[in-house]
């Protein structure tokens, strides 16, 4: 099944040619050949047409939610690092200072490294309260 999900373009492409070769040679005599394969490859062209439209729709649909996701996420993080870097810079003194350079290089790091794992790490870690926040999110 992985493979047909990751190679849908392709499979789905050779089937319709294998259609498009196999249905004339079914027709029976009386029928124009050429006729028969052009109305075949039409069928094929619109169906091949709604089955990617409807993917590239479920497609759009993953991403948008995706980040969604990751803006709660990123909305969270970095606003625990803001305050802080708020709190720390109210009183200056060396160890504030570590305080904001290493929250500063904590909000680096995370947007230097999101990814699907990172996103599912944080999902994991703080699942109830998404689920409070977006009841939707999964």
């Amino acid at each position: 099944m992985k493979f047909f999900l990751d190679n849908l373009e392709i499979v789905l492409s050779l089937a319709g040619l294998l259609v498009i070769w196999l249905v004339p040679s079914f027709v029976v005599r009386g029928y124009d050949v050429w006729k028969v394969t052009s109305v075949t490859a039409i069928a094929v062209g619109l169906l091949h047409g709604v089955i990617f439209w409807l993917v590239r729709r479920r497609q759009r649909n993953v991403r948008r939610e995706a980040i969604k996701e990751l803006q709660v996420m990123l909305r969270d993080v970095i606003n625990n690092q803001l305050t802080i870097v708020m709190a720390s810079a109210s009183r200056p003194d060396p160890k504030n200072v570590e305080r904001v350079r290493s929250s500063v290089q904590r909000v680096s790091d995370l947007l230097n490294t999101l990814s699907e794992e990172s996103l599912s790490d944080w999902k994991s870690k703080y699942g109830r309260a998404l689920k409070q926040v977006s009841p939707g999110a999964r």
